[in-house]
């Protein structure tokens, strides 16, 4: 493995860090879609890992390119489909590559793309090679991504204006993701995001509709994009992003959300489980007893304890959530009390409690706010910014030190 594709590991290992990485100069830039007058903004998706073997198939003119000296290695204007596979002389994708352990496929015109084990993706595919295994990622401009990601959403019927909202929100957090390590070789995993390709994208209209509405529109807090959500039901009060997940991030403060703490209690929650359900959904042997970790300011749960005698086990909110069930831990606005052998939950509201509360924001919309306006009660102290490229975004963040 080369030193510079180690170098290039060494920061994909970093993705879990929770500080920003500062914005970097790119340089120049390694091949994109060519059919791209200028490159806009990108994220990298891992598509698969740790696999022997893939089918590939670059479905129009294509070129094949070394990522790392960005020197072409093959042009075609044919398509070509094959299984790609490491050997110790380079990667054999039909024929061999000699002397290179990864390659990246740049689609020619709009009417390229390629197909990955049979799923269609638009933008660039990088194969990579790590102990012999064949990692594959997707470089896609941020627009294409935003519709394979939020056209699975089910976030029911909803205002344009919110819409629009939520595709801002969106937004916002891709730039974030792939401006934090912008030399990674992947910035989202395909699995933890929804990502699906191309495939699906112009099947959820609505989504369709509010994404190129606001095209290129993002949130920028001090200078920069920031992790950014949004949750069903806030019960009242939104948590900051920082101190709901635990990292160490810049983002807005939480708010109060008057429209979601109106009446509040016909929207209240509850159920028991038994310790011994309790102990088996969390994989501890016995629940001696069971303490939350709250927000200060909002008493909204980000992890709990389980003490299994003199052992104890610590969940994060989101781990909690997935081992009980969505449907019935519903948020993470609870409370707990032991009656006996049980354990009894009873809570408001529905989500993470964390950034645009889209109860609030169906309320407002329905009183004739706009989706900018709809923003900034959730997001205090953002802007909304138009941008197009990474080179946008460093020219804001110059602006605005």
């Amino acid at each position: 493995m080369n030193k510079v594709f180690t170098t290039l590991i060494a920061a994909s290992l970093c993705l879990g860090a929770t500080a920003p990485l500062p914005l970097v100069s790119r340089g120049m830039e390694i091949p994109t879609d060519e059919s791209q007058k200028a490159k806009p903004a990108t994220i990298k998706v891992l598509l698969v890992k740790n696999l022997d073997r893939v089918l590939l198939e670059g479905r129009g003119r294509h070129s094949v390119f070394n990522p790392v000296t960005n020197l072409p290695l093959t042009d075609s204007s044919f398509s070509k489909r094959a299984y790609i596979h490491s050997t110790e002389n380079g990667l054999v994708w039909g024929e061999l590559i000699p002397g290179n352990d990864q390659i990246r496929l740049v689609p020619g015109d709009t009417n390229s793309s390629v197909l990955v084990n049979g799923i269609e993706y638009r933008g660039c595919i990088e194969v990579y090679t790590i102990r012999d295994k064949l990692f594959i990622v997707n470089e896609v401009d941020i627009e294409r991504y935003l519709k394979s990601t939020m056209t699975t959403l089910t976030l029911g019927e909803m205002d344009d204006e919110v819409m629009d909202a939520v595709a801002i929100v969106a937004r916002t957090n891709a730039y974030y993701l792939a401006s934090r390590t912008p030399s990674a070789p992947w910035h989202v995993d395909a699995s933890d995001v929804d990502y699906q390709g191309c495939a699906l994208t112009l099947q959820n209209q609505p989504v369709e509709r509010a994404i190129n509405n606001t095209r290129f529109m993002t949130l920028t807090y001090k200078g920069l994009p920031f992790p950014a959500t949004w949750t069903k039901d806030s019960a009242g009060k939104t948590a900051e992003f920082a101190s709901m997940f635990r990292k160490d991030v810049k983002t807005p403060r939480g708010v109060n959300a008057p429209f979601a703490a109106h009446n509040k209690e016909a929207r209240a929650w509850s159920f028991s489980i038994s310790k011994q359900d309790l102990a088996k959904a969390l994989g501890s042997a016995k629940v001696s007893s069971f303490d939350l970790y709250q927000d200060e300011k909002t008493k909204k749960v980000y992890g709990a304890r389980v003490k299994e005698d003199v052992k104890s086990h610590q969940f994060d909110f989101a781990a909690l959530q997935k081992a009980l069930g969505a449907a019935r831990l519903k948020s993470n606005d609870f409370q707990v009390q032991t009656a006996g052998d049980k354990i009894i939950f009873k809570g408001y509201g529905e989500g993470n409690g964390v950034g645009l509360c889209l109860y609030s924001a169906n309320a407002m919309s329905d009183k004739g706010e706009k989706a900018p306006k709809i923003l900034a009660s959730f997001f205090p102290e953002s802007k909304l910014a138009n941008i197009r490229s990474f080179e946008d975004m460093e020219r804001l963040l110059r602006t605005s030190e």
